[in-house]
């Protein structure tokens, strides 16, 4: 290990889940770790209503990576139907 260099320790659901995520961004592990750990130091300009917006969108997403999301063709018809009554 190089000077400066620190070994950070996770337990393993965290481990699991950013190995889903990272598979499913065609990454390794490590370099999506290390891009996740790089994007959280950075500075974060949301205001309340942005952070709240952005959380909505992980738990979608976490919630889709979990249970495989809806068939495509249940997703198509809804897109077909946006906006007509009901």
């Amino acid at each position: 290990m190089a000077d400066g260099d620190t070994t950070l320790t996770i337990d393993a659901a965290l481990a699991r889940r950013l190995k889903v995520r990272a598979q499913a961004a065609g990454q390794s592990f490590e370099d999506y770790a290390r891009q996740a750990l790089d994007q959280a130091a950075e500075p974060n300009d949301l205001d309340e209503a942005d952070a709240a917006y952005a959380a909505e969108m992980d738990r979608i997403c976490d919630e889709t990576l979990r249970t495989g999301g809806i068939p495509w063709e249940q997703f198509r018809e809804r897109l077909l139907n946006l906006g007509k009554p009901r």
